[in-house]
């Protein structure tokens, strides 16, 4: 277990005396770093007592919900956007919330999750919608799936009445061609059915080391890293192994992709361009500070964050420097590319949202509560 891998991840997440890679391990969330997503007009904030909409364009407050702070209640996941209008959030209780994402307005919820009672289990993975389903993770070791409409169930991975899965559900899941894809602390991607839930590989692939992001889709593979020190590139259909990169650290946020290549870092602070083809390494870069966000790519440039607050954008084909901004606070939320501005959240810094210009690197607005 790499002691830079744990160098400075007690004030991101509350360790076990195990953690994925240690025999018998356990992880248990603690007080989180922000949640960001974006219809393209708005940016969507959930960072402790609120989600926070915030105009793009301007930097400025549109709306907050709650609009005034209640006891126990807390946000860290980031919000799915639809179907329709809807905003749909999960709390640190176990509970979705469905918003109007044009006012704030709760539309329906909240709707607990499971029966294990309020305070006990966490949302920290995003829901994912697809259609009019909304698919979501939850740290007490289950995946439900809701109607986005009103919020009622569909199905629960693994299904009421059996066992939990061993570990939490951190990761949000990858959904395509029918199947839900599922990373688990528990070392485990597993595949379930989409309409029934049922699942698809039974036993889950074993990775060796817990999974903390979703896996990123590319053709008729999956991109998963792991705790194990490595990023695993996996068959859609029957979870074989195409091939597997092996890393500095542990692997924490999702590759980005463009043109052939994956993107993403490590939390010993190394960042990679590998070939989706054969896994071989194109580059790597090593930064001053573990890298725990999905870095993002366009436009030919790769944009990546270090937990010591340094922002970088790099050229995606061999990593040359293009700019670079050194922020207060810790960078552990990914970056969003949101139209041409690069959207960059901060926990413990006294602000808590600033854009970018992509290209320049210059600051276009900063938000505050």
């Amino acid at each position: 277990m790499p002691s830079n891998s744990l160098r400075f991840l007690p004030g991101l997440i509350a360790l076990s005396l195990w953690l994925a890679g240690c025999a018998g391990g356990s992880l248990n969330a603690a007080s989180g770093f922000p949640g960001l997503t974006s219809d393209g007009e708005t940016a969507f904030l959930a960072y402790g007592p609120a989600i926070y909409a915030i105009d793009l364009d301007s930097g400025a407050l549109r709306w907050r919900y709650p609009a005034e702070p209640q006891r126990d209640l807390s946000f860290f996941a980031a919000p799915a956007v639809g179907p329709g209008d809807h905003l749909i959030v999960g709390d640190f209780t176990n509970r979705l919330h469905a918003l109007d994402r044009r006012n704030g307005a709760l539309v329906w919820g909240p709707v607990a999750l499971g029966s294990n009672g309020a305070n006990k289990e966490h949302i920290v993975g995003g829901p994912v919608l697809v259609g009019e389903r909304v698919f979501v993770p939850s740290s007490d070791g289950r995946l439900y799936a809701r109607s986005a409409i009103d919020g009622s169930g569909l199905w629960t991975f693994p299904a009421e009445g059996q066992p939990a899965l061993r570990q939490a559900l951190w990761a949000s899941p990858t959904i395509v061609e029918g199947k839900v894809f599922v990373g688990s602390l528990d070392h485990h991607l597993y595949a379930v059915d989409l309409e029934s839930g049922q699942p698809v590989w039974p036993e889950g692939v074993d990775l060796s080391g817990a999974v903390a992001d979703a896996p990123a889709l590319v053709g008729d593979m999956l991109l998963v890293g792991s705790f194990s020190n490595q990023l695993v590139a996996l068959m859609t259909g029957g979870g074989q192994v195409a091939w597997s990169f092996p890393t500095d650290g542990w692997v924490w946020g999702s590759p980005s992709v463009a043109e052939g290549l994956a993107y993403f870092g490590d939390l010993s602070g190394t960042l990679y361009a590998v070939s989706i083809e054969d896994g071989a390494l194109v580059w790597r870069l090593p930064l001053a500070g573990g890298i725990a966000a999905s870095p993002a790519v366009a436009d030919g440039q790769v944009y990546a964050v270090t937990e010591n607050g340094s922002l970088m954008a790099r050229q995606a084909s061999n990593s040359d420097p293009a700019w670079q901004a050194n922020l207060e606070g810790q960078l552990l939320t990914d970056p969003l590319v949101a139209g041409d501005n690069l959207l960059v959240a901060t926990t413990g810094g006294s602000v808590l949202l600033s854009a970018y210009d992509r290209a320049s690197g210059s600051v276009r607005w900063t938000f505050t509560p």
